[in-house]
């Protein structure tokens, strides 16, 4: 069985990747929508951070859910 440290551990570095994740998604969307030009693949790149961050936040939770069954 894990000791209580080491598992706390763990959760405190996911919420740092996940936090980082997220701030780097928004930054670099409100890059693009500030002084990004409206091509196609700047809207590809957005839509593509925007399905980064909602990946990471269902991750998150069901790993939460998933850690908690255990």
């Amino acid at each position: 069985m894990e000791n209580k440290e080491n598992k706390d551990n763990r959760w405190k570095i996911r919420r740092n990747i996940v936090n980082l994740t997220l701030t780097f998604s928004a930054l670099s969307i409100t890059y693009l929508m500030l002084k990004g030009n409206d091509t196609q693949l700047h809207q590809a790149i957005a839509n593509g951070l925007i399905l980064l961050s909602g990946s990471v936040i269902g991750s998150y939770i069901f790993g939460a859910t998933w850690d908690d069954k255990k």
